[in-house]
């Protein structure tokens, strides 16, 4: 279990983080987090990034930023994660040994909603590769243009008008949640 350099396996309501962040039910120990992103990591089917791991934890307050850095941190110093030059994380084979233990110490809820927001978001950052996104700041407003691909094909070219900056972003998101979706539905409201 040491493998995994948790420094306590306890993980009864000692809380040794940051609470500022983190939804009732979150992580509030140092070694539920190292175990969670470990999880994460092993549970994931494409490379995930160093960087995408704070993301997981913050879209639902699973646990506070500054704990999972630190986590991170930890965790590939101390060699029970490797980090490539890409920044791609992977488990040591004693990690992998380690987790399977204690992995069931985190509540189920809490690993199901990390690894759907992991791979919500590693699917986000695929569907940015296929779509080019464009914004024009007009004099009122500002227009977000989708153009999406097939390849080198240009399949949709969408315009959408947002009043303010602060719906750019949740625009973006909510299109890049499902393009395809998107791009069917036009589609069959055209040729019907």
């Amino acid at each position: 279990m040491s493998e995994l350099n948790t420094d306590n396996t306890d993980f009864s309501e000692s809380y040794d983080t940051f609470s500022e962040g983190v939804e009732l039910g979150g992580l509030r120990n140092t070694a539920q987090i190292k175990t969670l992103i470990c999880y994460i990591v092993k549970k994931i089917n494409t490379p995930l990034r160093r960087e995408k791991i704070g993301e997981i934890f913050q879209l639902h307050g699973i646990a506070n930023y500054f704990a999972v850095s630190q986590a991170l941190e930890e965790l590939i110093s101390a060699g029970s994660l490797k980090c490539d030059a890409d920044g791609v994380l992977s488990l040591t084979p004693q990690s992998l040994s380690a987790l399977y233990e204690l992995e069931k110490e985190i509540p189920k809820s809490v690993r199901e909603k990390a690894l759907e927001d992991a791979v919500m978001l590693e699917t986000m950052e695929r569907r940015k590769s296929e779509t080019k996104i464009e914004t024009e700041f007009l004099e009122k407003g500002v227009n977000i243009t989708f153009t999406l691909m097939n390849g080198d094909e240009v399949l949709m070219k969408l315009t959408v008008y947002a009043a303010d900056e602060n719906q750019v972003d949740s625009i973006k998101n909510n299109y890049l949640k499902d393009p395809a979706g998107l791009y069917a539905g036009i589609v069959s409201k055209l040729f019907v």
